[in-house]
Protein backbone atom coordinates (compact mmCIF):
# COMPACT_ATOMS: atom_id res chain seq x y z
CA UNK A 1 0.00 0.00 0.00
CA UNK A 2 2.76 2.36 1.04
CA UNK A 3 4.88 1.44 -2.25
CA UNK A 4 1.91 1.88 -4.34
CA UNK A 5 1.14 5.23 -2.90
CA UNK A 6 4.64 6.23 -3.28
CA UNK A 7 4.81 5.03 -7.06
CA UNK A 8 1.43 7.24 -7.83
CA UNK A 9 3.14 10.52 -5.96
CA UNK A 10 5.88 10.11 -8.02
CA UNK A 11 3.77 9.49 -11.09
CA UNK A 12 1.90 12.93 -10.22
CA UNK A 13 4.90 14.53 -9.96
CA UNK A 14 5.96 13.44 -13.39
CA UNK A 15 2.56 14.79 -15.25
CA UNK A 16 2.98 18.27 -13.21
CA UNK A 17 6.36 18.29 -14.57
CA UNK A 18 5.47 18.01 -18.04
CA UNK A 19 3.13 21.10 -18.02
CA UNK A 20 5.65 22.96 -15.77
CA UNK A 21 8.11 21.81 -18.41
CA UNK A 22 6.20 24.09 -21.61
CA UNK A 23 4.55 26.67 -19.82
CA UNK A 24 6.94 30.09 -19.24
CA UNK A 25 8.62 29.11 -22.42
CA UNK A 26 6.53 31.43 -24.39
CA UNK A 27 6.99 34.55 -21.53
CA UNK A 28 10.68 34.15 -21.34
CA UNK A 29 11.19 32.74 -25.19
CA UNK A 30 13.69 35.69 -25.27
CA UNK A 31 15.99 33.78 -22.75
CA UNK A 32 17.12 31.61 -26.08
CA UNK A 33 15.88 33.14 -28.90
CA UNK A 34 16.60 37.40 -28.30
CA UNK A 35 18.84 38.17 -30.91
CA UNK A 36 15.57 36.44 -33.80
CA UNK A 37 12.68 37.70 -31.83
CA UNK A 38 14.30 41.50 -31.39
CA UNK A 39 14.48 41.15 -35.57
CA UNK A 40 11.28 39.51 -36.42
CA UNK A 41 9.27 42.21 -34.48
CA UNK A 42 12.04 45.13 -35.02
CA UNK A 43 11.83 45.78 -31.08
CA UNK A 44 15.09 48.16 -29.48
CA UNK A 45 16.63 46.68 -26.57
CA UNK A 46 13.79 48.47 -24.49
CA UNK A 47 10.84 47.48 -25.96
CA UNK A 48 11.94 43.98 -25.47
CA UNK A 49 12.71 44.54 -21.46
CA UNK A 50 9.10 46.64 -21.41
CA UNK A 51 7.47 43.51 -23.00
CA UNK A 52 8.93 41.22 -20.12
CA UNK A 53 8.21 44.00 -17.47
CA UNK A 54 4.51 44.34 -18.31
CA UNK A 55 4.45 40.45 -17.84
CA UNK A 56 6.35 40.97 -14.50
CA UNK A 57 4.31 43.76 -13.04
CA UNK A 58 1.20 41.84 -14.08
CA UNK A 59 2.56 39.07 -12.10
CA UNK A 60 2.61 40.80 -9.28
CA UNK A 61 -1.38 40.87 -9.26
CA UNK A 62 -2.03 37.57 -10.75
CA UNK A 63 0.43 35.91 -8.04
CA UNK A 64 -1.34 37.39 -5.21
CA UNK A 65 -4.78 36.53 -6.61
CA UNK A 66 -3.88 32.94 -8.15
CA UNK A 67 -3.02 32.03 -4.77
CA UNK A 68 -6.51 32.30 -3.05
CA UNK A 69 -8.47 30.66 -6.10
CA UNK A 70 -5.72 27.68 -6.14
CA UNK A 71 -7.27 27.19 -2.43
CA UNK A 72 -10.72 27.34 -4.13
CA UNK A 73 -10.58 25.28 -7.10
CA UNK A 74 -9.24 22.28 -8.78
CA UNK A 75 -5.53 22.10 -9.86
CA UNK A 76 -6.73 19.89 -12.70
CA UNK A 77 -8.81 22.82 -14.29
CA UNK A 78 -6.57 25.56 -13.62
CA UNK A 79 -3.36 23.27 -15.36
CA UNK A 80 -5.58 22.40 -18.21
CA UNK A 81 -7.12 25.76 -19.06
CA UNK A 82 -3.39 27.60 -18.65
CA UNK A 83 -1.89 25.59 -21.01
CA UNK A 84 -4.55 24.91 -23.53
CA UNK A 85 -4.81 28.91 -23.32
CA UNK A 86 -1.51 29.82 -23.89
CA UNK A 87 -0.95 27.34 -26.59
CA UNK A 88 -3.88 29.10 -28.33
CA UNK A 89 -2.14 32.90 -28.22
CA UNK A 90 1.07 31.29 -29.47
CA UNK A 91 -0.30 31.28 -32.96
CA UNK A 92 -1.17 34.69 -32.57
CA UNK A 93 2.26 35.54 -31.58
CA UNK A 94 3.26 33.41 -34.64
CA UNK A 95 2.32 36.53 -36.87
CA UNK A 96 4.73 38.75 -34.67
CA UNK A 97 2.30 41.53 -34.25
CA UNK A 98 2.81 45.07 -33.89
CA UNK A 99 4.42 46.24 -30.05
CA UNK A 100 0.92 46.74 -28.57
CA UNK A 101 -0.12 43.86 -29.66
CA UNK A 102 2.94 42.03 -28.07
CA UNK A 103 2.02 43.41 -24.71
CA UNK A 104 -0.90 42.31 -24.85
CA UNK A 105 -0.28 38.94 -25.57
CA UNK A 106 2.12 39.59 -22.63
CA UNK A 107 -1.29 40.52 -20.59
CA UNK A 108 -2.79 37.37 -21.41
CA UNK A 109 0.35 35.22 -20.81
CA UNK A 110 0.28 36.80 -16.96
CA UNK A 111 -3.22 35.24 -16.68
CA UNK A 112 -2.37 31.98 -17.98
CA UNK A 113 0.98 31.21 -16.57
CA UNK A 114 0.36 32.97 -13.14
CA UNK A 115 -3.15 33.58 -12.05
CA UNK A 116 -4.60 30.05 -13.01
CA UNK A 117 -1.19 28.22 -13.30
CA UNK A 118 1.38 29.20 -10.79
CA UNK A 119 0.00 28.73 -7.45
CA UNK A 120 -1.84 25.61 -8.39
CA UNK A 121 0.84 24.15 -9.44
CA UNK A 122 3.10 24.33 -5.84
CA UNK A 123 -0.21 23.29 -3.93
CA UNK A 124 -0.43 20.21 -5.83
CA UNK A 125 3.30 18.86 -5.62
CA UNK A 126 3.32 20.22 -2.04
CA UNK A 127 0.17 18.13 -1.53
CA UNK A 128 2.36 15.55 -2.94
CA UNK A 129 3.87 14.07 0.46
CA UNK A 130 4.83 15.03 3.95
CA UNK A 131 8.23 17.25 5.55
CA UNK A 132 10.52 14.40 4.86
CA UNK A 133 10.18 14.52 1.38
CA UNK A 134 9.75 18.10 0.58
CA UNK A 135 13.32 19.11 -0.79
CA UNK A 136 13.03 16.01 -3.23
CA UNK A 137 9.99 16.68 -4.56
CA UNK A 138 10.78 20.34 -5.24
CA UNK A 139 13.86 19.84 -6.19
CA UNK A 140 13.18 16.69 -8.70
CA UNK A 141 10.29 19.12 -9.55
CA UNK A 142 12.89 21.54 -11.03
CA UNK A 143 14.76 19.09 -12.53
CA UNK A 144 11.91 17.33 -13.89
CA UNK A 145 10.68 20.99 -15.67
CA UNK A 146 14.16 21.72 -16.51
CA UNK A 147 14.59 18.00 -18.41
CA UNK A 148 11.08 18.47 -20.10
CA UNK A 149 12.33 22.03 -21.13
CA UNK A 150 15.42 21.07 -22.14
CA UNK A 151 13.99 18.13 -24.56
CA UNK A 152 11.56 20.84 -25.96
CA UNK A 153 13.72 23.36 -26.31
CA UNK A 154 16.49 21.16 -27.56
CA UNK A 155 13.68 20.07 -30.40
CA UNK A 156 12.52 23.60 -31.56
CA UNK A 157 16.64 24.30 -31.56
CA UNK A 158 16.57 21.58 -34.43
CA UNK A 159 13.74 22.94 -36.20
CA UNK A 160 15.12 26.24 -35.60
CA UNK A 161 18.68 25.12 -37.55
CA UNK A 162 16.93 23.03 -40.42
CA UNK A 163 14.61 25.39 -40.98
CA UNK A 164 17.11 28.17 -41.72
CA UNK A 165 16.75 29.92 -38.55
CA UNK A 166 12.96 30.44 -39.12
CA UNK A 167 12.00 31.88 -35.78
CA UNK A 168 7.86 31.47 -36.77
CA UNK A 169 8.35 27.74 -36.92
CA UNK A 170 9.30 27.65 -33.76
CA UNK A 171 6.55 29.29 -31.98
CA UNK A 172 4.23 27.08 -33.81
CA UNK A 173 6.06 24.43 -32.71
CA UNK A 174 5.64 25.58 -28.83
CA UNK A 175 2.08 26.20 -29.03
CA UNK A 176 1.15 22.75 -30.39
CA UNK A 177 2.93 21.43 -27.59
CA UNK A 178 1.19 23.31 -24.99
CA UNK A 179 -2.15 22.73 -26.41
CA UNK A 180 -1.06 18.61 -26.05
CA UNK A 181 0.23 18.84 -22.80
CA UNK A 182 -2.90 20.35 -21.32
CA UNK A 183 -5.13 17.90 -22.40
CA UNK A 184 -2.30 15.12 -21.14
CA UNK A 185 -2.97 16.85 -17.83
CA UNK A 186 -6.88 17.13 -18.17
CA UNK A 187 -6.83 13.46 -18.60
CA UNK A 188 -3.81 12.10 -15.81
CA UNK A 189 -4.45 14.89 -12.94
CA UNK A 190 -6.39 13.83 -10.27
CA UNK A 191 -9.66 16.48 -9.09
CA UNK A 192 -8.23 17.79 -5.69
CA UNK A 193 -11.24 19.91 -4.55
CA UNK A 194 -10.71 22.55 -2.19
CA UNK A 195 -12.92 21.87 1.20
CA UNK A 196 -16.11 23.34 1.88
CA UNK A 197 -14.61 26.12 4.25
CA UNK A 198 -12.42 27.46 1.55
CA UNK A 199 -15.33 27.44 -1.09
CA UNK A 200 -17.36 29.67 1.07
CA UNK A 201 -14.67 32.09 1.45
CA UNK A 202 -12.02 33.02 -1.26
CA UNK A 203 -9.94 35.59 0.94
CA UNK A 204 -9.81 32.52 3.78
CA UNK A 205 -6.40 32.33 5.33
CA UNK A 206 -5.28 35.95 3.83
CA UNK A 207 -5.05 37.21 6.84
CA UNK A 208 -3.14 34.24 8.73
CA UNK A 209 -1.02 34.33 6.13
CA UNK A 210 -0.32 38.67 5.49
CA UNK A 211 0.38 38.88 9.08
CA UNK A 212 2.85 35.67 9.23
CA UNK A 213 6.46 37.90 8.96
CA UNK A 214 8.23 34.44 8.12
CA UNK A 215 5.86 34.96 4.83
CA UNK A 216 7.63 38.31 4.00
CA UNK A 217 10.88 36.95 5.15
CA UNK A 218 10.95 34.04 2.44
CA UNK A 219 9.64 36.19 0.06
CA UNK A 220 12.23 38.83 0.57
CA UNK A 221 14.66 35.87 0.35
CA UNK A 222 12.94 34.24 -2.89
CA UNK A 223 13.56 38.34 -4.32
CA UNK A 224 16.89 38.29 -4.25
CA UNK A 225 17.95 34.87 -5.21
CA UNK A 226 15.24 34.98 -8.47
CA UNK A 227 16.76 38.49 -9.57
CA UNK A 228 20.11 36.39 -9.88
CA UNK A 229 18.16 34.00 -12.06
CA UNK A 230 16.20 36.41 -14.26
CA UNK A 231 19.44 38.52 -14.96
CA UNK A 232 21.56 35.68 -15.42
CA UNK A 233 19.15 34.68 -18.37
CA UNK A 234 20.66 37.50 -20.19
CA UNK A 235 24.08 35.70 -20.92
CA UNK A 236 22.80 34.84 -24.29
CA UNK A 237 22.61 38.12 -25.13
CA UNK A 238 25.86 38.80 -23.71
CA UNK A 239 28.26 36.07 -25.24
CA UNK A 240 26.88 37.40 -28.90
CA UNK A 241 26.97 41.05 -28.30
CA UNK A 242 29.96 41.37 -26.75
CA UNK A 243 32.08 38.07 -27.77
CA UNK A 244 30.92 37.62 -30.91
CA UNK A 245 29.36 33.90 -30.79
CA UNK A 246 27.37 32.97 -33.63
CA UNK A 247 23.28 32.84 -33.30
CA UNK A 248 23.18 29.33 -33.51
CA UNK A 249 26.19 28.82 -30.98
CA UNK A 250 24.11 30.94 -28.64
CA UNK A 251 21.19 29.35 -29.19
CA UNK A 252 22.64 26.04 -27.79
CA UNK A 253 24.11 27.65 -24.87
CA UNK A 254 20.92 29.67 -23.94
CA UNK A 255 18.90 26.30 -23.71
CA UNK A 256 21.79 25.02 -21.86
CA UNK A 257 21.91 28.25 -19.26
CA UNK A 258 17.93 28.20 -18.99
CA UNK A 259 17.32 24.17 -18.55
CA UNK A 260 20.03 22.57 -18.98
CA UNK A 261 22.04 23.02 -15.77
CA UNK A 262 18.99 23.03 -13.99
CA UNK A 263 18.74 19.75 -14.05
CA UNK A 264 22.09 19.07 -12.13
CA UNK A 265 21.42 22.05 -9.86
CA UNK A 266 17.65 21.46 -8.80
CA UNK A 267 18.23 17.79 -8.01
CA UNK A 268 21.57 18.45 -5.51
CA UNK A 269 19.64 21.65 -4.32
CA UNK A 270 16.79 19.15 -3.00
CA UNK A 271 18.90 16.31 -1.89
CA UNK A 272 21.52 18.35 0.17
CA UNK A 273 18.37 20.31 1.37
CA UNK A 274 16.98 16.99 2.87
CA UNK A 275 20.13 15.71 4.02
CA UNK A 276 21.15 19.05 6.09
CA UNK A 277 17.46 19.34 7.44
CA UNK A 278 17.29 22.73 6.51
CA UNK A 279 16.77 25.19 3.14
CA UNK A 280 17.26 27.68 4.70
CA UNK A 281 20.71 26.63 5.76
CA UNK A 282 21.22 25.85 2.13
CA UNK A 283 20.36 28.99 0.41
CA UNK A 284 22.06 30.98 2.73
CA UNK A 285 25.46 29.31 1.61
CA UNK A 286 24.01 29.39 -1.90
CA UNK A 287 24.23 32.96 -1.33
CA UNK A 288 27.74 33.06 -0.38
CA UNK A 289 29.15 30.73 -3.19
CA UNK A 290 26.91 32.62 -6.44
CA UNK A 291 29.00 35.70 -5.27
CA UNK A 292 32.37 34.81 -5.29
CA UNK A 293 31.37 33.50 -8.66
CA UNK A 294 29.09 36.74 -10.33
CA UNK A 295 32.85 38.25 -8.47
CA UNK A 296 35.03 36.38 -11.04
CA UNK A 297 32.75 36.48 -13.59
CA UNK A 298 32.47 39.90 -14.16
CA UNK A 299 36.22 40.21 -13.73
CA UNK A 300 36.46 38.12 -17.18
CA UNK A 301 37.48 40.50 -19.59
CA UNK A 302 34.86 41.74 -22.35
CA UNK A 303 36.66 40.28 -25.40
CA UNK A 304 36.11 37.48 -27.79
CA UNK A 305 39.39 35.81 -26.72
CA UNK A 306 37.17 35.17 -23.01
CA UNK A 307 34.73 33.84 -24.64
CA UNK A 308 34.99 30.24 -23.17
CA UNK A 309 35.88 31.66 -20.06
CA UNK A 310 32.91 33.90 -19.92
CA UNK A 311 30.79 30.70 -20.99
CA UNK A 312 32.14 28.50 -17.84
CA UNK A 313 31.99 31.03 -15.09
CA UNK A 314 28.31 32.30 -16.42
CA UNK A 315 26.70 28.66 -16.17
CA UNK A 316 28.43 28.24 -12.97
CA UNK A 317 26.54 30.94 -11.48
CA UNK A 318 23.23 29.59 -13.04
CA UNK A 319 24.16 25.84 -11.56
CA UNK A 320 24.52 27.54 -8.14
CA UNK A 321 21.37 29.77 -8.77
CA UNK A 322 19.27 26.63 -10.01
CA UNK A 323 19.61 24.93 -6.70
CA UNK A 324 18.38 27.99 -5.01
CA UNK A 325 15.40 27.97 -7.61
CA UNK A 326 14.70 23.97 -7.22
CA UNK A 327 13.72 24.60 -3.07
CA UNK A 328 12.43 28.10 -3.19
CA UNK A 329 9.35 27.15 -1.64
CA UNK A 330 10.49 24.70 1.31
CA UNK A 331 10.75 27.26 3.92
CA UNK A 332 7.09 27.67 3.83
CA UNK A 333 6.88 24.34 5.00
CA UNK A 334 9.48 24.62 7.70
CA UNK A 335 7.70 27.77 8.44
CA UNK A 336 4.61 24.95 9.42
CA UNK A 337 1.83 26.79 6.85
CA UNK A 338 -1.25 24.98 7.21
CA UNK A 339 -1.96 23.29 4.27
CA UNK A 340 -5.45 24.88 3.56
CA UNK A 341 -3.75 28.10 3.17
CA UNK A 342 -0.47 26.91 0.75
CA UNK A 343 -2.10 28.65 -1.96
CA UNK A 344 -2.59 31.83 -0.10
CA UNK A 345 1.08 31.23 0.93
CA UNK A 346 1.86 30.45 -2.72
CA UNK A 347 0.62 33.47 -3.92
CA UNK A 348 1.82 35.83 -1.46
CA UNK A 349 5.22 34.94 -1.34
CA UNK A 350 5.62 34.95 -5.17
CA UNK A 351 4.23 38.44 -5.29
CA UNK A 352 7.06 39.53 -3.61
CA UNK A 353 9.87 37.03 -4.83
CA UNK A 354 9.07 37.52 -8.24
CA UNK A 355 8.94 41.72 -8.34
CA UNK A 356 11.84 42.26 -9.95
CA UNK A 357 10.12 40.84 -13.17
CA UNK A 358 8.20 44.44 -12.99
CA UNK A 359 11.37 46.66 -13.25
CA UNK A 360 14.46 44.84 -14.05
CA UNK A 361 14.38 43.94 -17.39
CA UNK A 362 13.25 47.31 -18.04
CA UNK A 363 15.85 48.97 -16.35
CA UNK A 364 18.85 47.02 -17.19
CA UNK A 365 17.67 47.35 -20.96
CA UNK A 366 17.55 51.64 -20.56
CA UNK A 367 21.23 51.01 -19.11
CA UNK A 368 22.64 48.93 -21.62
CA UNK A 369 21.03 51.14 -24.55
CA UNK A 370 22.59 53.87 -22.83
CA UNK A 371 25.95 52.62 -22.48
CA UNK A 372 28.53 50.66 -24.06
CA UNK A 373 27.59 47.12 -24.36
CA UNK A 374 30.71 45.53 -22.19
CA UNK A 375 29.94 48.46 -19.29
CA UNK A 376 25.93 47.95 -19.45
CA UNK A 377 26.55 44.49 -19.25
CA UNK A 378 29.17 44.76 -16.51
CA UNK A 379 26.84 46.77 -14.19
CA UNK A 380 23.81 45.11 -14.73
CA UNK A 381 25.65 41.18 -13.61
CA UNK A 382 27.74 43.12 -11.01
CA UNK A 383 24.81 44.32 -9.28
CA UNK A 384 23.92 40.66 -8.67
CA UNK A 385 26.57 40.52 -5.66
CA UNK A 386 25.03 42.89 -3.84
CA UNK A 387 21.67 40.74 -4.29
CA UNK A 388 23.85 37.93 -2.85
CA UNK A 389 24.86 39.81 0.21
CA UNK A 390 21.51 40.53 0.95
CA UNK A 391 20.14 37.17 0.46
CA UNK A 392 22.98 36.21 2.55
CA UNK A 393 21.55 38.45 5.75
CA UNK A 394 17.92 37.74 5.42
CA UNK A 395 18.21 33.90 5.65
CA UNK A 396 20.55 33.67 8.43
CA UNK A 397 17.60 36.21 10.12
CA UNK A 398 15.20 33.19 9.03
CA UNK A 399 17.52 30.52 10.16
CA UNK A 400 17.27 32.64 14.14
CA UNK A 401 13.71 32.73 13.93
CA UNK A 402 13.09 28.99 13.07
CA UNK A 403 15.66 28.13 15.87
CA UNK A 404 13.99 30.71 18.51
CA UNK A 405 10.61 28.96 17.66
CA UNK A 406 11.86 25.86 18.28
CA UNK A 407 12.75 26.72 21.66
Amino acid sequence: MKQTKKRNMWLMLIVICLGGSIIYIFPYLQYTFYDSMMAELGFTNTQMGNVMSVYGALNLIAYFIGGMIADRFSSRILITFSLVVTGITGFWFATFPSYTAMMIISVIWSFTTIFTYWPATIKAVKLLGDSDVQGRLFGFREALNSFGALVFSSTAMFIFTRSGENFRNVVIFYSIVYIVTGIISFMFLPNDEAGEAEKRNIFSGLGYVLKNPLVWLIGFIIFFGYAVGSIMGRLTPYLTSVFKMGVATAGIVGIINSYGVGNVGAVAGGLITDKMKSSTRFLKWCFVIMAVLLAIFVAVPGVPSFLMAAIIMGLSVRLVQTAVRGVYFVPLDEAKIPAEYLGTAAGVVSVIGFAPDAFLFSVYGKIIDSMSEVAGYKVMFGSLIGFCAVGFVLTSILIRMFQKAEK
